[in-house]
C-alpha cells in the first residue's frame, strides 16, 4: 500500500519536474553555451573558447569581493537585528502587535520603491539624514553617502532595513515553538538570562538560522534593484556586484558573451557559498 501512494505520488510530480528541470536545464545550458560564444565582430556566432573570460578577467577579484561584501554585511547584520527585535516581541507588553506589525512594513514593499525611498533619505541637499544630522549639530556639512566611500554602505543599510523583517518572522514563529517548561526548569536550577539564551534559545533555533541563512543569502547575492536604483552600480565601481555586472554587459554593451560569462561566474560562487554552509551545517548535526 506504501509503494502504491509513493508511486502515485511521485506520478503526479512528474510532470513539474520536468516542467523545472526544462526550464532550468535550458536556461543553464543557455547560459554555460553562451558563455563560450562570441556575439560581436567577426567572432559573432563562433566558438572562441575563453575569450569572454579574458575580457573581463581583470574585473573579477573586485566584482566578487564586492559581492560578498554586499552580501553578507546585509545578510548578518538583518538576521542578529531580527534575532533581537524577535526575543523582545516575544514578550508580552503594550503595544506588542503594533510593534510587531510596523516590523513587517518594510518586507511588503517593493525593492525598487525601497532604492528610492533610501535615495530621497541619502540626498546630500534635502534628505532626511542630513537635515538631522545638521539640525543636531553633528555635523556641518552634507554627508554624501552615496558617493565612491560610502556607497557600498549605504546600500547595505538599505538592504538591512529590506531584509530584516524576514529574519524577524522565522525567528518570532520559531520561538513560539520553544517550550516554556525549559525555561521554567532552567530558572528552578538558577540558570541566568544569558544562560537560557545560549543553552536553550539557540540551539532550538539552529534549523531555522540555518535556512534563513541560506535563503537571505541567495537572495540577496541575486538583489539587483535596490542597487539599480540608489547607485546604478556606481559611482565608478563602487556598489558594481555581480547582478550589476550580468546588466550592463548585457543591456549596456549589448554582449551576451560577456553577460553569460558574469553569469557563469555567479552561479559558482554561489554554489561554493552553498556548500559551504552545507558542510557547516553537517559538522553541527554530527
Amino acid at each position: 500500500m506504501k509503494k502504491l501512494q509513493r508511486r502515485r505520488l511521485i506520478i503526479s510530480l512528474l510532470p513539474m519536474a520536468l516542467l523545472l528541470l526544462f526550464v532550468y536545464g535550458y536556461s543553464l545550458v543557455n547560459v554555460g553555451t553562451s558563455a563560450f560564444m562570441g556575439f560581436t565582430g567577426s567572432s559573432a556566432g563562433q566558438f572562441v573558447g575563453l575569450k569572454n573570460f579574458e575580457l573581463i578577467k581583470k574585473d573579477i577579484p573586485d566584482t566578487v569581493w564586492i559581492t560578498i561584501v554586499w552580501t553578507f554585511g546585509s545578510v548578518i547584520p538583518a538576521m542578529i537585528m531580527g534575532l533581537a527585535l524577535a526575543i523582545i516581541c516575544h514578550r508580552n507588553f503594550y503595544g506588542k502587535k503594533a510593534v510587531v506589525s510596523m516590523n513587517l512594513i518594510p518586507y511588503a514593499i517593493p525593492l525598487i520603491i525601497v532604492a528610492s525611498c533610501w535615495r530621497f533619505v541619502y540626498n546630500p541637499d534635502f534628505g532626511v539624514l542630513n537635515v538631522f544630522l545638521k539640525e543636531t549639530g553633528l555635523v556641518e556639512k552634507s554627508i554624501t553617502f552615496l558617493g565612491f566611500d560610502k556607497a557600498l554602505g549605504s546600500v547595505i543599510v538599505a538592504r538591512i532595513w529590506r531584509a530584516m523583517p524576514f529574519a524577524f518572522m522565522n525567528y518570532y514563529s520559531a520561538l513560539t515553538t520553544i517550550p516554556s517548561e525549559l525555561y521554567e526548569a532552567a530558572a528552578i536550577d538558577g540558570a541566568s538570562s544569558s544562560q537560557s539564551f545560549f543553552h536553550i534559545t539557540l540551539p532550538n533555533l539552529r534549523s531555522v538560522t540555518t535556512s534563513t541563512l541560506l535563503v537571505l543569502t541567495v537572495w540577496t547575492f541575486m538583489v539587483f534593484d535596490i542597487i539599480f536604483g540608489m547607485t546604478g552600480g556606481g559611482p565608478i565601481n563602487a556598489t558594481r556586484t555581480l547582478p550589476m555586472r550580468i546588466y550592463q554587459e548585457m543591456f549596456g554593451m549589448k554582449n551576451l558573451g560577456t553577460a553569460s560569462a558574469w553569469s557563469l561566474i555567479a552561479i559558482v560562487v554561489l554554489v561554493v557559498i552553498t556548500i559551504i554552509y552545507w558542510n557547516l551545517i553537517d559538522k553541527e548535526e554530527a
